[in-house]
């Protein structure tokens, strides 16, 4: 496989998954009395919040694309793990410094600052404890995704050792099998939540497009298309989402095999940068969408009131205004943090090589 793949296709995908899941939301958002009570385009974006569906499918096929040559190599599991923690940390929780700030000084009323000690611990170190929810709601997903880190660690330290966790990390998902909703979260619902099996489904798509590079993989976008589209028809005639959704993430894995078979081939990427950089700022846009959609439909509710506007131009404004705030906050604040952590990390290597030498 070509070391200089860089995934651009997944990124842009990361990108339209972000904005599915900020659209779903701002349509539940509008529907509230608080705002408009009409829940604008929620016809058509319902099903947005599928978007957290396809970054767990993209993590476990990102994880094993970077990190599959560490398998079986314990003396790289400090590096693995210090990188996994300078991506997902550092950017969480200055937005969530800032948030639980604003909370104390009055300013808002959806985010919760932290009470109690279990409270705080969940908190600043994305471990489910009980069924409270973060400061930053969207944030439960990253207690799946340390999880998944920590899984695949065990991968690095001892590939034998690991596949008996990840065996057992699923199995035991497969017995509890319970989608917990938001407030009704608890760490057996989440540690064991059927989500995780979207990891599992994307490191398989990882092996598909690793192991068979004779075999032209691109069809696995159409039939991955095809089959979304089908679970989707299934769902909307009332089958119920808990027995599909290992099916869409099946469909996700293919469109992901499929997309990077085509980046591979030479499919030119790089006509899509507006989604390349939504992609890039992805993670800032779904830490922070919640807050900048309530702000800014306020301040566009408020403008309605002098000049007409109608609840869709609303929806439109405020979604694209929503979107530009976390690009903007991806380029001036996740992008200089995450250099300077690179930094830091990268001259405490060199300092370390410096130690053993001498």
């Amino acid at each position: 496989m070509s070391t200089q793949l860089q995934l651009k296709s997944l990124q842009q995908g990361r990108g339209l998954a972000a904005m599915a899941v900020v659209a779903f939301h701002l349509s539940l958002l509008l529907g509230s009395s608080r705002y408009l009570n009409d829940a604008v385009f929620l016809n058509f974006t319902h099903r947005g919040n599928l978007g957290v569906d396809f970054f767990f499918v993209l993590s476990g096929f990102i994880i094993v694309f970077a990190h599959h040559k560490d398998i079986n190599q314990p003396e790289r599991a400090p590096e693995y793990l210090l990188k996994r923690f300078t991506r997902l940390f550092p950017v969480y929780w200055l937005y969530t410094a800032i948030f639980c700030g604003l909370v104390a000084l009055g300013f808002g009323s959806a985010s919760i600052v932290p009470e109690s000690f279990s409270n705080w611990i969940s908190t600043i170190f994305l471990i489910r404890l009980d069924s409270f929810e973060l400061p930053i709601t969207p944030a439960w997903t990253l207690i799946h995704e340390l999880a998944f880190y920590l899984i695949f660690a065990t991968l690095i330290l001892n590939r034998t050792f690991g596949i008996i966790i990840l065996a057992a990390w699923l199995m035991t998902g497969g017995i509890v099998f319970q989608y917990a909703e938001e407030g009704s979260r608890s760490a057996l619902t989440t540690y064991f939540s059927p989500l995780n099996f979207n990891f599992l489904i994307g490191m398989a798509a990882f092996y598909a497009f690793h192991r068979f590079t004779n075999i032209n993989l691109k069809p696995a976008f159409l039939t991955g298309l095809a089959l979304f589209i089908l679970v989707y028809i299934l769902e909307s005639r009332g089958i119920s989402y808990q027995y599909l959704q290992i099916i869409y993430a099946v469909s996700f894995g293919l469109l992901i095999l499929g997309a990077v078979s085509y980046e591979k081939s030479g499919f030119r990427t790089a006509k899509f940068k507006i989604l390349s950089l939504i992609g890039d700022a992805s993670y800032t846009i779904y830490l922070t969408h919640l807050a900048f959609l309530g702000l800014i439909a306020k301040v566009m509710i408020k403008i309605s009131a002098y000049i007409p506007l109608s609840p869709y131009l609303i929806y439109l404004a405020v979604f694209s205004a929503t979107i530009i705030a976390g690009c903007l906050l991806y380029w001036f604040v996740e992008r200089p943090l995450l250099r300077f952590c690179r930094t830091l990390m990268n001259s405490r290597k060199q300092g370390s090589v410096l130690i053993k030498a001498v």
